[in-house]
């Protein structure tokens, strides 16, 4: 068993429990859905990838184009993994809780943030507000490309790891709640009087966003939320340059999933939740995983 571990990596073995889970969500679901064989192939690229980086990165190489692959690998196989959701979600689970979460909301502060927040909308705010949401996806991008370029491999290994799981628990969390968020609740839409148009970036972000979004059961937990304060507790514990820098921009990723209505508050929590419990507890994993040697992902 230790000659299997000192072959693979941590992250490794985190992207194959995430595979598992989903291979029992989908024969949960396989009976009730169209997407009979189709999950099958996608988790069958996505075990090849894993099979291909650890091939890859046994040999020492200078080839740029296998470096590059090896360094955004963990990337590939989130967006791998997250196009499954559509073929697989909404047959495991088919109860959708917008209700449950607006009536959460509305209980918590006692106005539909989304409604409430309408008195600040104005076209250049609704821009930036799209600009920051849409600055969520290269943000960990800042402090990992640091760590690699300073040869902190150590500190970049478990970065990562700690990132993929809140990730990974937030994809779980998508199939336990699904939630499509107050943008498509037919309740709140009606209650919204005005529209978010911006100047120039709003409708060109959020054309991008709807592409890429094959799944849109994907609003509990806020994964912008959870990843995006990762991202600053681990540029907290690694560069307190960056930190300083990129708070104003986390704080501004907090209010934009609400303004922008891709959120409700209760999502924000729970990313919240999300993101303390992948800090502290991924780190801890990751510390045990060392003792027990498995390789660095990145050298």
């Amino acid at each position: 068993m230790k000659r299997v571990l000192n072959k693979i990596s941590i992250i490794d073995l985190l992207n194959l429990l995430l595979l598992v889970i989903l291979f029992v969500f989908y024969l949960f679901s396989v009976s009730k859905s169209p997407y009979k064989f189709e999950p099958l192939l996608v988790f069958a690229v996505a075990l090849l990838l894993i099979g291909l980086m650890v091939k890859l990165r046994k040999k020492t190489t200078k080839n740029g184009f296998v470096k590059t692959l090896l360094a955004v690998y963990p990337l590939l196989f989130l967006l791998i993994a997250f196009e499954s959701f559509f073929m697989i979600l909404p047959w495991f689970n088919p109860h959708d809780y917008d209700a449950e979460l607006a009536a959460l909301d509305l209980k918590l502060l006692g106005v539909n943030p989304t409604v409430w927040i309408e008195q600040f909308v104005h076209p250049w705010l609704t821009d930036l507000m799209y600009l920051i949401y849409l600055f969520y996806f290269p943000l960990p991008w800042f402090l990992l490309i640091w760590l690699g370029t300073k040869r902190k491999f150590e500190a970049l290994d478990k970065s990562v790891f700690i990132l993929l799981f809140a990730y990974y628990l937030g994809y779980i969390g998508y199939f336990i709640m699904p939630v499509m968020g107050p943008r498509f609740y037919e309740p709140l839409i009606h209650l919204q009087q005005k529209d978010l148009h911006g100047i120039f970036l709003a409708r060109p972000i959020r054309q991008l966003v709807l592409f890429f979004e094959l799944n849109k059961f994907d609003a509990f937990p806020s994964l912008h939320v959870a990843v995006s304060l990762t991202t600053l507790l681990l540029m907290a514990r690694f560069n307190k340059k960056q930190f300083a820098i990129f708070l104003p921009v986390v704080v501004g990723i907090f209010i934009a999933v609400v303004y922008c209505r891709y959120h409700y508050v209760s999502d924000v929590l729970a990313g919240v939740i999300i993101s303390l419990l992948a800090f502290f507890g991924g780190e801890k994993i990751h510390t045990l995983a060392f003792k027990k040697h498995f390789i660095v992902f990145y050298s």
